[in-house]
């Protein structure tokens, strides 16, 4: 039998609630950022109602997710009417549609697409190396490789396009987006892990103008001044020290 969660026979509801704004999410993942940050923040700064959900018993839930992974996010609108979706990365796109974060038209939302997956990748290869590392001589060692490899050649191709955009702080056009969401997110890792020096306004002044117009949007500040992002930033901090 088809997952809940791709069942056909609710295409007419979904693609209803997809076109709403009005709805209200709960976003299903573990107490820290992590995978779930992109979702969050495009929620936050959307001005959408949602809450945090952390599994309290894990290992008994996990068989229940259709890919047995989080997050999930379950979308429930005015009249009542409930969708989840699953996959940090298709549920982004989702609320980015829903909320105007992919652009105007398919070339800039190609563009956006280009970026996002240039950005997703290095955080996948920064999780995966260092993480994987299981020693400090380790880690340093896989640090420095990582900068060089991984994380300088992104910040160029990056600064370049950036500038290229007229270094407004956006990938396309003079607008949010996923793009810019994405990028806030590496900063972060970047600037945890490696140190707040290493992207910064004097050195890489498109990046930055990148992370300040995400964070500075009022309805982002507005949801960090909350207990739940408190508590997942505390969450954050105890188990990646960041």
């Amino acid at each position: 039998m088809v997952h809940a969660f791709f069942n056909p026979a609710q295409t007419a509801t979904f693609n209803e609630i997809a076109a709403r704004k009005d709805s209200t999410f709960e976003v299903y993942y573990f107490g820290i950022h992590g995978l779930a940050h992109n979702v969050r923040t495009i929620l936050a700064l959307s001005g959408a109602k949602f809450t945090s959900f952390v599994p309290e018993d894990w290992a008994s839930e996990k068989p229940k997710k259709p890919f047995g992974v989080i997050p999930t996010l379950k979308e429930t609108s005015v009249d009542g009417k409930v969708i989840e979706i699953a996959e940090c990365d298709a549920i982004a796109r989702y609320l980015s549609r829903k909320f105007g974060y992919l652009g105007t038209n398919i070339f800039e939302e190609t563009v956006i697409d280009q970026f996002v997956s240039s950005s997703r990748s290095v955080q996948s290869v920064i999780f995966t190396k260092y993480f994987g590392a299981k020693t400090p001589e380790a880690k340093a060692e896989v640090m420095t490789k990582l900068m060089a490899d991984t994380i300088e050649p992104w910040v160029r191709y990056h600064e370049q396009h950036l500038a290229d955009n007229g270094s407004n702080g956006h990938y396309v056009a003079a607008t949010l987006s996923l793009a810019d969401v994405t990028t806030a997110g590496v900063i972060n890792v970047v600037n945890g892990l490696w140190g707040a020096d290493s992207i910064t306004e004097e050195k890489t002044p498109a990046l930055w103008k990148v992370y300040a117009n995400v964070v500075s949007t009022p309805s982002y500040i507005a949801w960090t001044q909350t207990e739940s992002f408190k508590t997942l930033a505390a969450g954050n901090v105890k188990l990646l020290g960041f």
